[in-house]
């Protein structure tokens, strides 16, 4: 469940709404760019999403109850002369400038001309499907990624770290061995052999 504030409560209970998405890209090295899909800048609670640079189009939200990676496709369209800083963007992303990269999806609301509000629908991290001509896909999976991959039922770990009576060690400051061994409900259980 998404909140609002009483601000956008009131806007969606008007006819003379307006609503675009605004896009907030992440890299890895903690850079921020902000991007709005709407015919003007976007300013709201001190950020400014810029509307200039890229034109998306995304995909409908696939939110599910069940325990899955829920995910967002973003298409992004550029020119092979847009810039993400000072890199052409679709050099960039064969160059794995969004490897680890986070993105959100958050609606801005409008009444009267002013943003009076942004809800976060959507955030994750950033995998390039496609590049090329002038377009980009993007697959936004949800942080809870992680979750879905897979671990052996008993991995042997060099130099894995345990916790004793004495405090945290490392299995390779010891002559030990030490094996991983998947626990249910409480994750990964490291013990000594």
């Amino acid at each position: 469940m998404k909140t609002a504030s009483d601000a956008v409560k009131a806007c969606l209970a008007s006819a003379a709404m307006q609503v675009c998405d605004l896009y907030t890209l992440v890299l890895e090295s903690g850079t921020t760019y902000r991007f709005a899909s709407y015919d003007r800048d976007v300013t709201y609670d001190g950020n400014t999403w810029e509307h200039a640079t890229f034109a998306f189009k995304r995909d409908q939200l696939k939110l599910q109850g069940a325990p899955s990676v829920d995910t967002l496709g973003v298409t992004v369209y550029c020119t092979p002369d847009d810039k993400l800083g000072e890199v052409p963007f679709m050099a960039g992303c064969h160059n794995g400038l969004l490897d680890q990269s986070m993105m959100q999806l958050c609606r801005a609301y409008f009444f009267d001309g002013e943003c009076v509000g942004v809800v976060p629908m959507f955030s994750g991290k950033c995998e390039v499907q496609q590049s090329g001509g002038l377009s980009v896909k993007l697959k936004i999976k949800s942080i809870i990624q992680g979750l879905a991959a897979p671990l052996p039922v008993r991995m042997f770990a060099a130099q894995a770290a345990y916790a004793n009576a004495d405090g945290v060690i490392t299995t390779s400051s010891t002559d030990t061995t030490s094996m991983v061994i998947p626990l249910k409900p409480s994750g990964n259980v490291l013990l000594k052999v």
